[in-house]
């Protein structure tokens, strides 16, 4: 890299990354205007075009380009270009971001030509941008660094490379271990199996806010990787993906639940081990399927007559906490007589049931 200059190019000859790691492919592909409300509500692109059109460009910054022709694709920077080519009007803006539009407005600065740094060829630029983000100080997120590494993976250096040889070559250009490397790639596979099938068309979820540490955490469980059809943890094309599978572990980890306080089924990362051995009961996931509880569905991993006595153990102990309070609290309301009315029928038709069918079974 010590070879490279800084060049100063106008800001028309530059474009966006179609592949940048940050953001979703349907984002990169998508619209215009789509890329520029995501910068906006998520990159702080609005304090970007405020400083740039008070201050000008701070040339100690250059931008990352790669020769694309007679243009360049922009690595590294695409939130600076995306202000400035909003402050010289080269992308419009939105008409619902008016901010974005009153900075524009009030600039002193409007820059038509950028500093960069430009490369030849894009493995020379990722490997810039494996040690500027992956092993250096600006880390990126763990989906930022899947889609570099799946990005990276498909360099020509690599195309005769076993998929143990690939695991071990990208771990050793990011200072990490082959089967995280894999894990990842596998990971990422598998979210993009899903947003290939529009998340399954499951309801309350949202695309660009999904935590991909859970999902990948997920996978690391033998459980659930069988569950999806996944051959192991490092199936990272995953070509034998289950639809219905993936789908359901997309909506216990994703979809917002009404009756949940809008949480998923898994509501944080540490029930994953519950879920693991859920789907490897039949009977536990199959209770899963039908009342989308992990906690009842928990219960069955250890077989139906242990879930039984689970369920009453922790039964008499919410009732011995009632009585407890009883002693406290002298006053109980009419509500109080109904909500104790019911437990009590619904306890004795417990009784009734199990006193029947151990008389049945004699």
């Amino acid at each position: 890299m010590s070879d490279k200059t800084v060049k100063l190019i106008a800001s028309d000859l530059l474009d966006f990354d179609p592949e940048n790691p940050r953001f979703p492919r349907t984002v990169n592909e998508g619209p215009i205007d789509k890329l520029i409300e995501r910068m906006a509500r998520e990159e702080r692109i609005i304090e970007l075009m405020e400083s740039i059109g008070q201050q000008g460009y701070f040339p100690g910054e250059p931008l990352v380009a790669v020769k694309n022709g007679e243009r360049y694709i922009v690595a590294e920077g695409n939130r600076r270009l995306a202000a400035i080519k909003l402050l010289n009007g080269q992308l419009p803006i939105p008409p619902r971001l008016k901010s974005l539009q009153d900075a524009k407005e009030q600039a002193k600065e409007h820059p038509s030509s950028i500093p960069c740094l430009v490369f030849d060829e894009h493995a020379e630029v990722l490997h810039y941008l494996g040690y500027r983000h992956i092993t250096g100080v600006k880390a990126w997120k763990p989906l930022a660094k899947a889609r570099y590494l799946n990005r990276l993976r498909q360099q020509p250096m690599y195309s005769l490379l076993s998929q143990d040889e690939l695991l071990v070559a990208l771990a050793r250009e990011i200072g990490s271990k082959p089967y995280y490397v894999g894990q990842m790639l596998t990971s990422l596979a598998v979210l993009e199996y899903a947003s290939d099938r529009d998340f399954f068309g499951i309801q309350r979820i949202d695309p660009e806010r999904l935590d991909f540490t859970v999902l990948s955490t997920a996978l690391s469980y033998e459980n659930i990787w069988e569950f999806v059809g996944l051959a192991n943890r490092k199936d990272i094309d995953a070509p034998a993906l289950l639809e219905k599978e993936a789908g359901e572990l997309f909506t216990w980890l994703y979809a917002q639940r009404e009756d949940n306080d809008n949480k998923p089924v898994v509501r944080e990362s540490r029930e994953l081990d519950k879920l693991a051995k859920v789907v490897a009961s039949p009977d536990a996931l199959a209770e899963l399927r039908e009342g989308q509880d992990l906690d009842s569905a928990f219960r069955l991993t250890a077989g139906p007559s242990e879930a039984l006595d689970q369920a009453l153990n922790d039964a008499n102990k919410a009732l011995q906490e009632v009585f407890k309070l009883l002693g406290k609290y002298l006053h109980p309301s009419i509500s109080h007589q109904s909500a104790a009315d019911d437990v009590a029928d619904l306890a004795r038709s417990i009784r009734n049931l199990i006193r029947d069918r151990r008389e049945d079974a004699r």
